[in-house]
């Protein structure tokens, strides 16, 4: 375990060294403030999806934020959007990570299709967090911001959300069939 986190550490220690090298080098390519914004997106890309976001590259221009890359899951791609979203002076997002699957596969309308099966089936598990989290915490259940792809739950809370009410939600939604992993955020401030 104190392995894991040491290959985590060293691994953000080595981006925000090279991210820093990178802005040294190149300052035409934007200010410190899309810098720290772009590391700040990074770190949680890193602590929420793991090893997953390795091969996703964050370009920030006041604010606005671009993902590039090829993950292997879907859920990786759409969470990652999710969570970049979610960090401190991100004003969008344009989500172009592509799939390893639509990658390799020449036959495009058959990852089409296997997506829009997918898709289904993700409206139906957010329906039934949706459903689960309302009838067990009432209207603090509307209170929280839900997204799912492949069993994979993202969580968006408002800041003034009690850690009481955001554990009851996490346990409400690990009790739902076919969620597999539940990631926390805080929704940002307007």
């Amino acid at each position: 375990m104190k392995l894991n986190t040491f290959t985590k550490m060293v691994l953000v220690g080595t981006m925000l060294i090279g991210g820093s090298a990178a802005q040294a080098s190149d300052k035409s390519h934007g200010n410190q403030a899309d810098w720290t914004t772009t590391l700040n997106v990074k770190l949680v890309l890193l602590e929420k999806l793991g090893t997953d976001s390795l091969h996703i590259d964050v370009d920030t221009a006041a604010g606005a934020l671009t993902l590039k890359g090829t993950v292997d899951k879907r859920e990786t791609k759409e969470l990652a959007e999710t969570l970049a979203k979610s960090v401190a002076n991100v004003k969008s997002v344009d989500n172009d990570i592509l799939l390893q699957a639509s990658e390799a596969n020449p036959n495009k309308a058959g990852v089409a299709v296997g997506e829009a099966e997918a898709e289904v089936k993700d409206a139906v598990l957010s329906t039934k967090i949706r459903l689960a989290l309302v009838e067990k915490m009432g209207t603090d259940g509307f209170e929280v911001g839900t997204a799912a792809a492949n069993g994979v739950v993202t969580l968006e809370f408002n800041h003034d959300f009690t850690a009481a009410l955001r554990k009851q939600a996490t346990q409400v939604v690990k009790g739902v069939a076919g969620v597999t992993k539940v990631v926390s955020v805080d929704r940002k401030q307007a």
